[in-house]
């Protein structure tokens, strides 16, 4: 059996292993969510204190939702275009493309800071993919992307919350000058969870200080004001796909229809 793995990660990088957790312990479900056998096994080779996520039962099953829609994202752009390149911009330890099958794509990059490839790369090598080891903001990733010419998707799932909005504005400025028509599909959180990290179920259960939440946007449609040409095409609500799985308290709010302002939203874009 391989030797136990201890991750050495920033606090920021450190949240990747909650969704890693939600889809390890989401394939003991008798109907998952999600199916990703890779999951459990990256856990079991990790030297970390997972149960500190034990009572994130929201977190766990949102992880999964959204995970699955991601997926759908990608499914239903890989069918329309065969061809495509496909980028996981901070792909954290998700399996994506080994549970969809290894797609017969142009190419598909995995892309995360240096510490997070190298913990990658020891747990779960490339198999096709190709990983990629620099910042989300750096240029030479999105020029590698459009030298192929190929239709662009972008997936960015579960980052952008933690830049401020001015970030995240410039940072889809530069995307459309790089890589313009590309695709790009991400998650906003709801408004209530800005600034409030230490509330989070699964962010407020970590040992060391959690990474603060800086950013969100009230009505999607805005993001169409920030860049002209930019497009919004897809808003999808998380509930709808694992709201049955919230704690109860969760499922009485959205039953009573005050639940939306904790709804988490993803979103597809096309970019100018």
């Amino acid at each position: 059996m391989p030797d136990k793995v201890t991750p050495d990660l920033t606090t920021l990088s450190e949240t990747l292993f909650i969704p890693l957790w939600a889809r390890a312990v989401e394939q003991q479900q008798p109907a998952p969510l999600l199916v990703d056998p890779v999951a459990p096994k990256m856990l079991a080779r990790l030297d970390y204190d997972f149960s500190q996520y034990a009572k994130a039962t929201a977190s766990q099953a949102g992880c999964c939702g959204r995970a699955w829609l991601f997926d759908e994202q990608v499914r239903r752009f890989i069918a329309a275009h065969p061809d495509a390149v496909v980028v996981q911009v901070g792909a954290g330890l998700d399996a994506r493309y080994e549970r969809l099958g290894c797609p017969a794509v142009t190419a598909w990059y995995d892309l995360d800071l240096p510490e997070v490839i190298a913990l990658r790369r020891e747990l779960l090598p490339e198999s096709g993919n190709i990983y990629l080891s620099e910042s989300l903001f750096a240029a030479d990733w999105m020029n590698r992307a459009a030298a192929h010419g190929k239709p662009v998707l972008l997936l960015c799932e579960g980052v952008l919350m933690y830049f401020e909005e001015s970030e995240v504005k410039d940072w889809l400025a530069t995307l459309a000058q790089h890589l313009p028509q590309a695709t790009l599909v991400f998650d906003i959180i709801p408004t209530i969870l800005v600034g409030r990290a230490k509330r989070h179920d699964a962010l407020g259960s970590m040992k060391k200080a959690p990474p603060e939440m800086k950013w969100s946007v009230k009505d999607s449609r805005e993001l169409e004001t920030w860049l002209p040409g930019l497009t919004l095409e897809e808003e999808l609500l998380l509930s709808k796909t694992c709201g049955k799985r919230y704690p109860l308290f969760l499922r009485l709010l959205y039953a009573l229809g005050a639940g939306s302002r904790l709804d988490q939203r993803i979103v597809r874009v096309k970019l100018p």
